[in-house]
This record gives C-alpha cells, sequence and structure tokens, in this order.
C-alpha cells in the first residue's frame, strides 16, 4: 500500500535522515538474497561509524552462503525506536516480519515497482541493485568505503546482476567494483564467485537434472518453464538456501525470453521466479499475478491450485504477453 505522504528524497536528505535514527531496525525482505542482506548489513556498518544502534531484521534465516557478510556481527538487543527498509519493493515482501505494519521511515532501494509504502524514498530503478544505490550515496557525500562495507556492496551487485552477466549491470555498476577492488584487491573475490555462482550441494545437482529432463517449452520456443514440486524437493533433501539461483536455469535454453521457474511450498502454494531475454518485460507477466520486480527478473506467488493448471496459466500468460510485447 502506497504511503499517502510518501516522497522521495536526494543523497544528501537521504545521508541526513540516516545520521539522525536511534535505535533503528533494517527491515529487509523474506527468501533474503545477496542484494538485500548486502545493503542490509551495509547500512548497518554504516550506522555503526555514525554511533546508532541498529539492527537487521529478517523473516526468513540468512543463508550460509552469505557467513561472509554476517559473521562476526552481533547485534544489540534494544527496543526499536525506527524503522528502514533495504532492497524491499512491497510491505507485502517482508513476509511474517513482526514490524511488517510499522511506519517506514526510509526505504532504500532499486525496483521499478516500488509501492511508495515508506514516509521517505531514495531509489534509482536504473541501478543494478540497492548495494549500488548505497555506494552512489556513499560516493557523492565521499563517506569511507571500509572494507566491511566494500564486501557487502560487491556482494549484493554481483548477485543481483548474475556475476555482472545481466543488462542491469551498466557503467555505474563496473565503476563501483572497479573502485571496490582499486580499495581492496585483497578481497576473495574469486572464491566468492566461486561459492556464490558455481558450488552446488549434491541434492541441488540432482534437481537441476530432473527439472531440466522435465522442462517444458512453449510451440514456439520462447517460453520455458521448470517446476519443482515439494515431493521433489523434500525427497532430494534440498533446502531453500540451496536452490538459491535454480531461476536461471529456464534461459540456458537457446531462443527462450522468458524463463518461469515454479517452487511448490509444503503448503501447496506456489512461489513463481521468472527472468527476460532481449525482448522480455517479465515485470508485467508478474504484475498480471500480483507480483512485481525488474524488467528482465521478477516474482510472484500463487497460493493454490492443481499444479499442471498452475503451470499451464503461467505459460499460456507469459507466451500471451510476450507475444504482445514483441508486436507492439
Amino acid at each position: 500500500m502506497e504511503h499517502e505522504t510518501c516522497r522521495e528524497i536526494g543523497t544528501a536528505e537521504t545521508l541526513a535522515v540516516l545520521r539522525s535514527l536511534e535505535d533503528a531496525e533494517i527491515l529487509i525482505h523474506r527468501s533474503p538474497d545477496g542484494d538485500c542482506i548486502g545493503s542490509g548489513y551495509a547500512l548497518y556498518h554504516l550506522l555503526k561509524r555514525f554511533g546508532i544502534r541498529s539492527r537487521v531484521c529478517c523473516a526468513d534465516p540468512i543463508p550460509s552462503l552469505y557467513d561472509s557478510i554476517t559473521a562476526g556481527v552481533t547485534f544489540e538487543d534494544f527496543p526499536a525506536k525506527m524503522y528502514i527498509s533495504a532492497d524491499v519493493a512491497d510491505r507485502k515482501l517482508f513476509g511474517e516480519l513482526p514490524q511488517k505494519d510499522a511506519e517506514i521511515a526510509l526505504c532504500i532501494d532499486h525496483h521499478v515497482s516500488n509501492t511508495h509504502y515508506a514516509k521517505l524514498l531514495h531509489w534509482d530503478h536504473n541501478a543494478s541493485a540497492a548495494c549500488e544505490v548505497l555506494y552512489e550515496l556513499m560516493r557523492a557525500h565521499d563517506l569511507p568505503l571500509t572494507r566491511e562495507i566494500a564486501l557487502c556492496l560487491y556482494i549484493g551487485m554481483a548477485t543481483d546482476t548474475g556475476c555482472f552477466q545481466f543488462s542491469n549491470a551498466g557503467a555505474g555498476t563496473f565503476a563501483a567494483v572497479a573502485e571496490i577492488k582499486r580499495q581492496y584487491p585483497d578481497l576473495p573475490y574469486a572464491r566468492l564467485n566461486r561459492e556464490l555462482f558455481v558450488m552446488k550441494a549434491p541434492g541441488r545437482i540432482a534437481l537441476d537434472a530432473s527439472l531440466m529432463q522435465n522442462i517444458r517449452i512453449s510451440e514456439d520456443g520462447r517460453v520455458a518453464l521448470i517446476f519443482a514440486s515439494a515431493d521433489l524437493l523434500r525427497s532430494l533433501k534440498v533446502t531453500e538456501e540451496d536452490t538459491d539461483g535454480m531461476a536461471n536455469l529456464p534461459m540456458q535454453v537457446r531462443g527462450v525470453e522468458v524463463g518461469i521457474t515454479v517452487k511448490q511450498k509444503p503448503d501447496g502454494s506456489y512461489r513463481i521466479s521468472m527472468r527476460g531475454g532481449d525482448d522480455a518485460n517479465v515485470s508485467v507477466i508478474a504484475q498480471h499475478f500480483g507480483g512485481g520486480g525488474h524488467v528482465k527478473a521478477s516474482g510472484c506467488s500463487i497460493a493454490d491450485g492443481d499444479p499442471e493448471d498452475v503451470c499451464g496459466m503461467l505459460m499460456d500468460v507469459a507466451s500471451a504477453m510476450l507475444r504482445g510485447q514483441t508486436e507492439a
């Protein structure tokens, strides 16, 4: 829901707001990824330098994949007085956080689908990641780029760009990474990239093989869908963390413009991730089902339904919308 007085602000006012915070909670979205974790923890380190107590709050556990960010960080226990958010486009993405209905004083984001739910919004929907927005904020005001913050920002930009292979990685992204590497050439970039983008648990490798063997491709070859049932995930002992990056699998098929990944939850609901090629705007497809996100990476949820019906409906809508987009 849009905040009735939401106002977009620039870097100077954003910095002033951050410096004025007191005992703040930094809210990030459910099913946390590298960008929301990176931007949330970067804000924590920045506020700590300002002498402000804060902590990062998420409805779901932080995956061990991001231990390089979270290791050694211990949050103080205090009654929160203010709330801000990082990399959260919509209030509903907080999930079941107890603070999900609190007033958000400031949102720092990069999603074009941001619903303006916060009192103040600092965003750049052309940025690759919320971490890139934060980097530009710090650069604009000559704030010191500490080692901890540099690590957070690098991981956030790397994960939201698929290790810099997606079209959202712009000149600003590469300039930011170049400066981070210039200041901290000894950060373990190669090891981080291997852990984040290459290495997989044995169960995940078996899952990928099963999904690709049963991939569904539209008649014209432009839409591909993979479906991971709750039973399959359970039988392979695949955790939520193990499925990170699974949404990119359908895009490995040559000619595919819309890749859809459908993951069934134990309660029978479905979490859908979409990726787009050169000609597709998948945010429009996701919005059709009550979701949203980026032009090339979006998602939505479906509460229930027969798996065949859900997958068929997604394929049909994606094909129809893709035809409309390319014919327009």
